[in-house]
This record gives C-alpha cells, sequence and structure tokens, in this order.
C-alpha cells in the first residue's frame, strides 16, 4: 500500500508543470504573491482538501464496485496521464474534453471562490484553495482515478492528499515566484521533459494495473 501512496505521491511531482499553467493565474488574481508564504501554504492545504473530499464521495461510489474493476481503474488513470502529457507538450488538447464533467461541481465553486478574492485574511486563503481546488482538471481526475483503486474509502482519501502533497512543492512556488515559474514553464524543453515524465509514470501504473489482471 506504501508503494501506491508512493505512486500518487509522484503524480503529483511531475505534475508541476500542468498545475503552475492551470493554477498560477488564480494566484496572480488572488493577490496571494503579495501575501506572506502562510497564505500561500493555507491556499494550498485547502486546495489539497477538497482532493480528498472528492476521493471521499467517488472513493464511496466506487465501493459499491467489484473488487475486479480495480485495476481497469488504474488502466484509465494511466491513459489519462498520457493524454495530460500530450497535452502539456502540444500535441493533443483531448484531455480538455474530458474535464468537462467536473464543470458540474466547478460550476456551484467557482462562484464561492471568486468572492472570497482578492484574499485578505488566512482563513480566506484556506477556503479559497478548497473551494478553488474543484477546478475541472485532468491530472485531479487521473489521480482520482488512480485512488479508486484503492479497497478503503479512507484509502482512496489517502491516495489523493498524497498526490496533493506532491503537487505542494509546484504549487507554493507558483505563489512565491510565479512570473519566473510560467517563464521557465514556457521553455519547449522544459514542457517535453515534464511530458516524458508522465509517459514513464502512466507506463508504471500500466504495468501495475496488467500485473494485478495477470495475478
Amino acid at each position: 500500500m506504501l508503494t501506491e501512496y508512493s505512486a500518487a505521491f509522484l503524480l503529483g511531482l511531475v505534475s508541476a508543470g500542468h498545475c503552475l499553467g492551470m493554477c498560477g493565474g488564480i494566484v496572480l488574481a488572488a493577490g496571494l504573491q503579495a501575501k506572506s508564504a502562510a497564505y500561500s501554504i493555507l491556499y494550498n492545504i485547502g486546495r489539497i482538501g477538497s482532493y480528498a473530499t472528492l476521493a471521499l464521495i467517488f472513493g464511496s461510489l466506487a465501493s459499491m464496485l467489484p473488487e475486479q474493476t480495480f485495476p481497469a481503474m488504474k488502466l484509465i488513470s494511466s491513459l489519462l496521464l498520457v493524454l495530460t502529457a500530450l497535452y502539456l507538450s502540444g500535441l493533443s488538447h483531448l484531455i480538455t474534453r474530458i474535464e468537462v464533467i467536473g464543470k458540474p461541481i466547478w460550476a456551484l465553486s467557482q462562484p464561492v471562490a471568486k468572492r472570497l478574492m482578492p484574499v485578505r485574511h488566512p482563513g480566506t486563503a484556506l477556503l479559497l484553495g478548497y473551494f478553488w481546488g474543484f477546478i475541472p482538471c485532468g491530472l485531479v481526475y487521473t489521480a482520482l482515478t488512480f485512488s479508486l483503486a484503492q479497497p478503503t474509502v479512507g484509502q482512496s482519501m489517502i491516495s489523493m492528499l498524497s498526490f496533493g502533497l506532491g503537487t505542494f512543492p509546484a504549487m507554493i512556488g507558483a505563489t512565491l515566484l510565479a512570473t519566473t515559474l510560467r517563464a521557465w514553464l514556457a521553455k519547449s524543453a522544459i514542457r517535453w521533459l515534464l511530458a516524458g515524465m508522465m509517459i514513464i509514470m502512466a507506463l508504471i501504473i500500466f504495468h501495475d494495473a496488467v500485473s494485478s489482471i495477470m495475478r
């Protein structure tokens, strides 16, 4: 099980490029860059909390499925990760079509998030991170699908928390060094490198899923 959580954490780490591109703008719009590091930490704790909420909701639903479906969840997550890598490298935008599945939840959380900007208090930073965490994101859905392969709801939540912790360095960097990091990410070589790391991660997850099926 530790390996499963490590895989979720690594998935978060290799998501750096996508995270910066997806959420770097909100950091500037919310005024977090002008605040202390504590605001950034609270924002990201809230964001990770939203991932745990998704795992609680969908993990509860997935727990009703037979155990034989768990490897299929991993196969789907590996495919989603490949699609995200293709998007990051500029080869395909197919993943954006899949992200529409999160629009109903986002339609509820976005108005609340907008009312919390600009951030003026620590508690507001925490709440903004939570509600903004529901923004449609292919990588979050990849991690969520992977987490649904866990045998219990609690383990699904830990898997998503592990993923969230993996994204922490990039998102803290996005808050403190937003302009510099986004310029760095704009470099083609960097985007291809990050995409390649995602492909490798997808192959690892795929191999694990196939191994589970063959047992």
